[in-house]
């Protein structure tokens, strides 16, 4: 009996399809090691089809002494593909032996590709949530990695250094990382504390930036779409003052006020019916303009 979810003899043994891919990869010179065969499958398929493992294992032990011959060949380069030498303080020995120029590193480090905008969002929310720099470029709070990296150091560094307004974001958004760092190490109860004080503290703070005179639900409406703004990267901390105003706006024109823009009496729609038993609008009751010709403009005008 198979156990559910486990791989039956006839899922687990190499499939016809991917012989003749495995096949034709081999034919054009190349190696087995992309398609991840395993070996007791590769011998069980040739003793299956000798016709297949007679071609076969020819071209794999050609293809393999073809590959180590290329990877002897680069190894004895003198100079990377841009023309640089491979020797002294140009170059870079990795871990795996492999070994790397550093004029070519250097280059590409001080241009690198901008950061895309959905990554520049995520870091503006991010740095608006108290997240320090490390996490959101190597993903790690100390010596452990916790979260998938957003952005790497000499992207965003590169554009900070173009950018001097999200620089100055950047700056004023991790101010007080270090001290917060420590409490989080030596004391993360009361950090954890400390953190959901900060949410609430920014809730009331955005509150305070809120007009007055609205209603109290639709303050707390426009707050809470502040808030979220925040959390999505929509805007920086520090534009919170500044972008009020448009947060009200929008508010607004999806909930109309009911009341003239001048006065206390409510708004009245010309197009509403008058009487239950009729169908007479309020706009047919309307008999003049406001720009009409009247006995007291007459008077003015006259």
């Amino acid at each position: 009996m198979v156990e559910q979810g486990m791989p039956t003899r006839s899922e687990s043994r190499l499939s016809d399809e991917k012989a003749s891919r495995m096949m034709v990869a081999l034919r054009n010179g190349e190696t087995l090691r992309k398609f991840a065969v395993r070996s007791h499958r590769l011998k069980a398929y040739f003793d299956a089809n000798p016709g297949y493992a007679e071609e076969a294992k020819p071209l794999i032990e050609a293809n393999a002494i073809a590959a180590l011959l290329r990877k002897g060949a680069r190894r004895d380069n003198t100079h990377c593909k841009y023309g640089h030498p491979l020797f002294g303080r140009t170059v870079y020995i990795r871990r795996n032996g492999k070994r790397q120029c550093l004029i070519c590193a250097k280059r590409r480090d001080g241009a690198p590709p901008p950061p895309s905008a959905e990554q520049l969002k995520q870091v503006t929310a991010a740095l608006n949530a108290g997240k320090p720099l490390r996490l959101i470029c190597a993903g790690m709070i100390g010596p452990k990695r916790r979260a998938t990296p957003i952005v790497s150091y000499i992207k965003l560094n590169a554009y900070r250094r173009q950018n001097p307004a999200f620089n100055q974001f950047v700056l004023s958004a991790t101010v007080s990382n270090n001290s917060r760092g420590q409490q989080r190490r030596h004391n993360p109860e009361a950090f954890r504390v400390q953190v959901v004080r900060t949410e609430a503290n920014d809730f009331y703070k955005i509150l305070s930036l809120v007009p007055a005179g609205l209603p109290a639900d639709a303050r707390d409406d426009i707050a809470q779409s502040i808030m979220l703004a925040l959390l999505e990267g929509v805007i920086q901390r520090d534009q919170v003052r500044t972008r009020v105003r448009h947060f009200v706006a929008e508010h607004n024109r999806v909930f109309p006020t009911k009341f003239a823009k001048f006065g206390d009496s409510q708004l009245l729609s010309l197009d509403e019916v008058m009487f239950e038993d009729g169908s007479a609008t309020r706009g047919d009751t309307v008999s003049r303009g406001l720009w009409d010709s009247s006995p007291v403009l007459a008077t003015l005008t006259g």
